[in-house]
């Protein structure tokens, strides 16, 4: 009984990290952005990866120096840096180097997805195996990975690119087999002035809640109760309000009678599927951030 009460919270657990960076990576307009020190993020970042990785691997930090504050949300742009950093450990499984750097970046003209502007360019590089470009032509595809199954969501570099196009910046991978794989921020400089940012309250798991003027509304549905209610609990927890639902068509009943921000829905459902809930939902409310939630997608969504 032990045994499987333990895989039950194993897997609760990993569903709550799913949950959280698909909302993450789905919703940009939740980037609650401020002026931050890069050089000392990326230092004390280097601290906690030289301690947790081991000593096959050599953590580096490089910053320029006066570099800029940049404007950017400082819980998503750790999250984002350490999944780059754990994907380049994954990639050098014999151990080796890992380089943060940070240095300014002066844009003359629009190019790249970037305006003109002034910024700072973050680079998390590897010397480890590096991809072929197939794999590197799909890297930033939601839900890809090369991983084990288990051992990753494919969410990792699709979130670093959204949180940086949603922080005014973009994103690039270069990498080549043998040759090691470098990823690319770039994030814009902070003004002289700017406005405060919202005011954040302290949570018992030490993230934190933005204060808003009324809760975020999300539509959960899922066929399966037990799921259903594991994940409801996750997003109360997180500070929405949640209203489930059991199948698609009971969602687009309530979706009539309640206005929602977001729907979060299974995929292999009774009736209508989750990508037709999303398609009929969304041509009712346009705009509306849809979430797909499944253990295996197959050819499904396709």
């Amino acid at each position: 009984m032990t045994r499987l009460a333990d895989m039950v919270g194993d897997t609760a657990a990993r569903g709550e990290s799913i949950t959280r960076r698909l909302l993450a990576f789905a919703r940009r307009e939740d980037l609650h952005a401020e002026r931050l020190d890069v050089g000392s993020l990326l230092t004390g970042l280097c601290e906690v990866l030289t301690a947790t990785f081991g000593k096959r691997y050599q953590v580096e930090v490089a910053v320029a120096p006066s570099l800029p504050p940049v404007f950017a949300d400082q819980g998503q742009l750790e999250t984002v840096l350490l999944n780059l950093a754990t994907n380049a450990r994954d990639a050098m499984p014999r151990g080796g180097r890992l380089v943060l750097s940070a240095g300014a970046r002066h844009v003359a003209d629009s190019h790249a997805g970037l305006s003109a502007g002034d910024f700072v360019q973050l680079t998390v590089t590897d010397d480890g195996e590096g991809m072929t470009p197939d794999i590197l032509a799909r890297a930033t595809e939601p839900f890809f990975t090369t991983k084990a199954l288990g051992q990753g969501t494919g969410l990792g570099l699709a979130m670093a690119r959204n949180f940086a196009e949603g922080s005014g910046g973009t994103f690039s991978i270069a990498s080549a087999p043998g040759k090691g794989t470098t990823v690319t921020l770039w994030l814009p400089v902070a003004e002289p002035a700017v406005a405060s940012p919202p005011r954040a309250t302290p949570r018992p798991d030490g993230a934190r809640t933005v204060q808003r003027d009324r809760p975020v509304r999300v539509l959960l549905v899922d066929d399966e109760p037990a799921v259903r209610q594991v994940l409801g609990e996750q997003l109360v927890y997180a500070g929405y309000e949640v209203v489930e639902r059991e199948d698609g068509a009971a969602a687009l009943r309530t979706m009539e009678q309640e206005p929602f921000d977001a729907l979060v829905t299974d995929l292999t459902m009774p009736g209508l599927d989750g990508v037709a809930l999303i398609r009929e939902a969304q041509s009712r409310t346009p705009g509306l951030c849809a979430i797909l939630v499944t253990g295996y997608a197959g050819d499904a969504t396709r």
